[in-house]
């Protein structure tokens, strides 16, 4: 009896077309779910940002409601964990602020250091809102004068203007404080290490940085009065600005006993 001859081995290996066609579609596949993973990564730093604004408002709120006053702004070119590193900056006792810009007092407030990106807050304050108490300075006849409980009184306004856009409509007016995060690109923010980023080519995002560095040495900028909250991020701006409304730190002031 003969034997049955069996058909020969088929070699099943793939060619090298069909190896690259399944790289080309692995690499599309593993391309697609990056995307949307980056993309939820910065939502949450986006909404863990607003958050750590959010309780800086109710910090600074509260400091005011203490000390009758809203905080000096800290040095933004001190390293962390150094020396004053955090802390509000004053003249002696009964001046006003040594400075009216910098980075938030985060070691005075109790609050985080830095953004969600790793970059210190900014802080602009206006100078009635942060002297010494008490103050003793008599507003117009017909005005409640100010107490020994706070620096300001109800006569007293901001100088500070938050616009839609520079040159835009005025979002708010005659604010005591303002505070802005420099967002993802960080233009205009200063380090951990208290070095300043590059200064933002974009200006609504050029009107948000309150302090300066030239050779090496950091002064604030008091003039800097306008600040801007875009509705939306754009290309070049995705700052995020909060800022202290006159009318509610007045409630809050009023409610404690601190103002008449």
């Amino acid at each position: 009896m003969t034997g049955v001859r069996r058909p020969a081995l088929v070699d099943e290996g793939f060619t090298l077309t069909e190896l690259a066609v399944v790289m080309v579609i692995i690499a599309l596949l593993v391309g697609g779910l990056m995307v949307p993973l980056s993309a939820q990564m910065e939502i949450r730093n986006i909404n863990d940002n607003r958050k750590a604004m959010a309780e800086i408002r109710e910090a600074l709120l509260g400091f005011a409601v203490v000390q009758g006053r809203l905080p000096c702004p800290a040095r933004p070119d001190l390293v962390s964990g150094t020396a004053d590193a955090g802390i509000e900056s004053t003249l002696a006792v009964g001046g006003p602020c040594k400075f009216l810009a910098g980075v938030l007092p985060w070691a005075t407030l109790g609050v985080e250091e830095t953004d969600a990106w790793g970059r210190r807050f900014s802080y602009r304050v206006t100078d009635a809102f942060a002297r010494k108490v008490p103050l003793l300075i008599a507003c117009p006849v017909g005005s409640p004068q100010i107490t020994a409980k706070a620096a300001f009184s109800l006569c007293d306004t901001g100088d500070i203007t938050v616009l839609s856009s520079k040159g835009g409509a005025s979002i708010a007016s005659e604010v005591p404080a303002v505070v802005i995060s420099h967002g993802r690109n960080g233009n205009g923010a200063h380090t951990l290490l208290g070095t300043p980023l590059p200064a933002s080519t974009d200006p609504d995002e050029s009107e948000n940085e309150v302090a300066q560095s030239s050779a090496g040495v950091w002064t604030d900028n008091p003039a800097e009065k306008t600040f801007v909250k875009r509705s939306a991020p754009t290309t070049g701006y995705d700052d995020e600005v909060v800022w202290i409304p006159p009318g509610v730190l007045f409630s809050r002031m009023i409610s404690a006993g601190k103002l008449p």
